[in-house]
């Protein structure tokens, strides 16, 4: 169930371990996390007038545009594969298994989880490559969007296949599977 009240880690650490910066920083908050074989995330994008895309989309009805859903889709997407590398390799080097959202919320409140995530973050490099994506629900400035990613499938060639669903409130905004590349950075090693 999701935490509506609290995130997985800080804004401070959210903002350090992503690969965005602003404008298309689109995650605010990580509201839930199950590491594993069936992962999944739910992060929180609270959309306002201020996102610099919605004085453009439509300025007279703005209105959340479609691709800005996918690229929270993308980031929700990656967090979650992070947040899984980040959990592996915790285990390798200290010898505990993360098995629950609080478990992952405590090491990465330490320096050195937080040194570890951020390793993570250096080795791997991912991209949107393809999506399957259906929009049903129109997302206004004053909206929470409630993304959830669920990995399902890691193929041979780097490839990670993703469930994903966007909801404001019961309403099911978008819906539909992301493919996401992610591979070895060579330029930050």
């Amino acid at each position: 169930m999701s935490r509506l009240d609290k995130s997985l880690v800080s804004a401070r650490v959210l903002l350090e371990i992503g690969a965005w910066r602003a404008p298309i920083f689109m995650v605010d908050r990580i509201a839930d996390y199950k590491p594993g074989n069936n992962a999944s995330i739910t992060v929180v994008k609270h959309v306002t007038f201020n996102e610099p895309y919605i004085s453009g989309h439509y300025p007279d009805n703005p209105v959340m545009p479609g691709v800005m859903i996918a690229e929270v889709f993308s980031q929700a997407s990656e967090y979650l594969s992070l947040l899984n590398d980040f959990t592996v390799r915790y285990q390798q080097e200290r010898g505990e298994n993360l098995v629950s959202f609080d478990d992952v919320a405590k090491a990465l409140a330490t320096e050195s989880g937080v040194a570890t995530v951020l390793a993570e973050r250096k080795r791997i490099i991912g991209y949107l490559v393809s999506q399957n994506i259906k929009f049903k629900h129109v997302v206004f400035p004053g909206d929470s969007l409630y993304v959830t990613s669920q990995l399902t499938a890691v193929d041979e060639k780097g490839f990670y296949h993703y469930n994903v669903e966007a909801r404001v409130g019961r309403h099911i905004a978008s819906c539909g599977r992301i493919i996401n590349y992610r591979g070895e950075n060579k330029a930050g090693t």
